[in-house]
């Protein structure tokens, strides 16, 4: 009896002492990374700066939200937790350039009694490198973890460095590469000792009107008593256009790697400034306990574009309507004044004939003279109102102008704010300073912006 309680006192000291699972792996963070199959450093997502930090940069609006991820395997293999994360990013301009702040924060319990806090902190640059063949985007992540075990009382804290860099040939295409846990921190919780496994990821991801393609490679190196392994995750979405109801979204992906194999499903919904998606994960070895993740998501500063481009035509039609009718009524004033000259300048002719007729009685003639002066005064003033009426119409002509290059303008602005590249920018202006250069309106503005393109 004594010998079977010593055994048994052993094997629990060697369970104590083997590690229960890894700390700070590179688990999916969201909903949409799952259904993709796993994080991706080439996929344009508000959560990919857990997987690239550069990728974020590309975001021009102020976004926040939360997700959950319940899992009974991490990406090293098996290893039961659940995951609570909120995050945030910030665009903004520093030292003259732009980039995206993103803010992070995610909370884990794993099944051993272990729970693990992280804080992300990083930037990520926009447009910081432009060239022919494309532009290339750097960022980083300061992480600060910290992890504790309930059953020993012990807390054991570090910092972690991600670095990532992005190149965008076009405006479909994304190419990613990132170092997640740099240093490689290593944590200390009662007879166990674990570092945080160091990630090099490279993916690329296109986009097209209704999909996006992803493929993720990395390596991991070796942690939680097991070696490191590679993976392999290539994934789908399609996105479903409804009149009203926003965009529906299905995703699916494959995420290939020893001990962590499983295929992968998800379902997303945006509508105006709001999305939600969900995603499942089915394990392909071992036992078959589906994983769960769930992402709310809000972005500010989005519209309806579709409406607002409904509005703006809408007024634009009823401000070309109201000018048109003007210049009708003009142009049938103008007419009207034109006959009443014609008419005039016939009865001064007939009036210039009498006086010759009346030389002979002197006091008629100072009549006619002065029915003639009035004539005259009349025609004058007719004259100088059908001058008001050309010079109204050119002016109405002026601000017609003046109208159309501002639509155009706004249009510009628009295009300039969503990201577009700087040959598209470059374009629009050349077209819209070709067109209205002559015009006689104030066109400094697009010239100035062009200029600041060229440089």
């Amino acid at each position: 009896m004594q010998q079977q309680s010593k055994t048994l006192l052993a094997a629990c000291l060697l369970a104590l002492a083997a590690p229960a699972g890894a700390v700070f792996e590179d688990v999916p963070a969201g909903a949409r990374q799952l259904g993709f199959g796993g994080q991706a450093a080439g996929l344009e997502d508000p959560l990919s700066f857990y997987a690239n930090p550069a990728l974020p940069g590309s975001s021009r609006k102020f976004e926040t939200g939360g997700h959950f991820l319940s899992s009974d395997r991490t990406t090293q293999g098996p290893g039961g937790f659940s995951a609570y994360g909120a995050w945030a990013l910030l665009p903004r301009m520093a030292y003259g350039k732009m980039g995206t702040m993103a803010i992070g924060g995610v909370y884990r319990e794993d099944g051993a009694g272990v729970k693990q806090k992280a804080l992300t902190l990083g930037w990520g640059t926009w447009h910081l490198f432009r060239g022919d063949s494309g532009v290339l985007d750097l960022g980083a992540n300061l992480k600060i973890l910290s992890a504790s075990l309930d059953s020993a009382g012990e807390t054991a804290s570090g910092a972690a460095l991600d670095l990532g860099a992005v190149f965008r040939p076009d405006d479909r295409h994304s190419l990613g590469f990132s170092i997640l846990n740099l240093n490689n921190p290593a944590f200390s919780l009662g007879n166990s000792e674990d570092n945080a496994p160091r990630v090099i990821r490279l993916g690329v991801s296109e986009r097209r009107e209704d999909y996006t393609l992803s493929l993720d490679l990395a390596h991991r190196s070796a942690s939680a008593g097991r070696h490191g392994n590679v993976s392999l995750n290539p994934g789908l979405e399609h996105a479903w256009r409804t009149q009203r109801a926003g965009l529906l979204y299905s995703r699916a992906g494959l995420n290939l790697a020893a001990r962590a194999s499983a295929l992968s499903a998800g379902l997303g919904w945006k509508h105006l400034a709001s999305e939600i998606s969900y995603a499942i994960a089915v394990p392909l070895t071992g036992p078959i306990v589906p994983a769960h993740a769930l992402t709310l998501a809000m972005r500010f500063g989005d519209r309806d574009v579709e409406a607002e481009y409904e509005r703006l035509i809408k007024q634009e039609i009823k401000y070309r309507k109201d000018l048109v009718e003007a210049l009708d009524e003009s142009a049938r004033r103008e007419g009207m004044l034109k006959d009443e000259l014609a008419s005039m300048k016939a009865e001064i002719d007939a009036l210039t004939e009498r006086l010759k007729d009346t030389q002979q009685q002197k006091a008629a003639v100072s009549g006619e003279k002065e029915r003639l002066s009035a004539i005259v005064r009349r025609q004058a003033a007719a004259e100088s109102e059908l001058k008001a009426m050309a010079a109204k119409r050119r002016a109405d002509k002026i601000n017609q102008l003046r109208y159309d290059f501002s639509v155009d303008w706004q249009a510009y602005l628009k295009l300039k704010g969503g990201g577009a590249p700087a040959d598209v920018l470059k374009s629009s202006l050349q077209r819209m300073i070709s067109q209205y250069q002559d015009s006689g309106i104030d066109i400094s503005q697009a010239t100035m912006e062009l200029q600041g393109l060229v440089r």
